[in-house]
């Protein structure tokens, strides 16, 4: 029974993902995003109490008055009126909202153009880091749109609450990359809008990143849990089946049309974590804001990394508690692993776009038109 538990943590522990850092792709055309009137907010953010009430904060030194608008379309539409007003650098605490619903704000400058920001928590209980993709600043001054790609930890515990607000996201694909050891033990829900996808990263692996539970366990006995992940990370630029999946995903967001995209694996922080960074790397996030973002697991996870600790304490399951804490979380060290594979194996993170993803200059420029604020529609 307590082998039996173990392996089930471990599991767990193996399905995790990555992150990224402030540098952007070198040389994918920018230009392609198109001479649009560009945002001239420098820093905004959203930040749901647990009140129910929000917390919207912006920076736009170019502006002299901004409007806040609340709204329920990930688009900005502005309707209605206007939630809070302030100055070039303010902030304001929004109330009465639909607990209900995913709320956007849109900051309405009286220079330039506007910004929409939402909370990136979805803050749902059973899938703790499910959480919103966008809502960044590119290093040129653009901002990742919220509301279209999604990333999440395990999605087959989900209860019906948190299924149905997922679905309100009105989701086109769920993508799954695990393996078919975890797809079988755990299968998705998936909600009535959305059509899963399987893209196992792990296929072609072998150990503990295909899922051999025996070297994962010795690995994490004997303290090595942080190397294991490091070398995971590595495998996730060089294997063979990594790249197909990520360049599969990639593939559906630049050709697909403009409803969300989920994808997930069963932490959400490593194999979900590279795919991240790969993301707002080519859309010219800065690697310290991808680093940032990747490192948020630990924030979203927290509450249930406690829980597996308390279980396997009572289990009696004899794993050092401290060995496993670097399998449960994200370490710098950990995504910084892949982006040094990719500067060994590729040179740069354009050459591993190209070669290892088989993305051209032109796609990269679609995916920046479609994901990028201040592009042309």
């Amino acid at each position: 029974m307590k082998r039996d538990f173990v392996l089930t943590i471990l599991a767990a522990m193996l399905a995790g993902c990555a992150v990224t850092s402030e540098r952007p792709l070198a040389s994918a055309p920018h230009a392609a995003v198109g001479k649009v009137a560009q945002s001239p907010f420098t820093a905004a953010s959203v930040e749901k109490g647990f009140d129910g009430s929000y917390r919207v904060a912006w920076q736009a030194p170019a502006a002299s008055r901004v409007r806040v608008y609340a709204g329920t379309d990930p688009a900005g539409n502005v309707t209605g009126a206007v939630a809070a007003e302030g100055v070039a650098g303010g902030s304001a605490v929004i109330k009465g909202l639909d607990a209900a619903q995913r709320w956007y704000f849109t900051l309405v400058p009286d220079r330039g153009a506007p910004l929409t920001v939402a909370d990136k928590g979805l803050h749902l209980a059973t899938a703790p880091n499910f959480r919103d993709v966008g809502g960044y600043r590119t290093a040129d001054g653009h901002w990742v749109k919220p509301g279209l790609i999604f990333r999440s930890d395990q999605l087959n515990r989900l209860s019906d609450k948190d299924l149905a607000a997922i679905d309100g996201l009105g989701p086109s694909l769920v993508v799954d990359l695990r393996t078919q050891s975890e797809r079988d033990r755990e299968p998705d829900r998936i909600p009535p809008r959305g059509r899963g996808l399987v893209l196992d990263v792990a296929a072609d692996a072998n150990g503990t990143l295909g899922g051999d539970m025996r070297q994962a366990q010795a690995a994490i006995a004997s303290g090595k849990g942080a190397e294991m992940l490091v070398s995971a990370n590595r495998d996730f630029v060089t294997l063979r089946s990594a790249r197909a999946a990520y360049s599969a995903l990639l593939r559906r967001l630049i050709d697909g049309g403009q409803e969300p995209i989920i994808y997930h694996c069963t932490a959400g922080k490593d194999r979900t974590g590279w795919a991240t960074a790969v993301i707002l790397t080519l859309l010219g996030v800065p690697r310290e804001t991808v680093m940032a973002d990747y490192l948020q697991s630990n924030a979203y996870l927290r509450t249930k990394n406690d829980a597996t600790m308390k279980a396997l304490a009572a289990s009696g399951a004899a794993i050092n508690p401290a060995f496993l804490e670097p399998v449960l979380t994200v370490r710098p060290e950990y995504l910084q692993s892949a982006f040094d594979e990719v500067d060994r194996t590729y040179g740069s993170m354009e050459a591993y776009a190209r070669d290892g993803l088989g993305l051209t200059a032109l796609d990269i420029a679609v995916l920046r038109r479609k994901y990028l604020s201040g592009s042309p529609g």
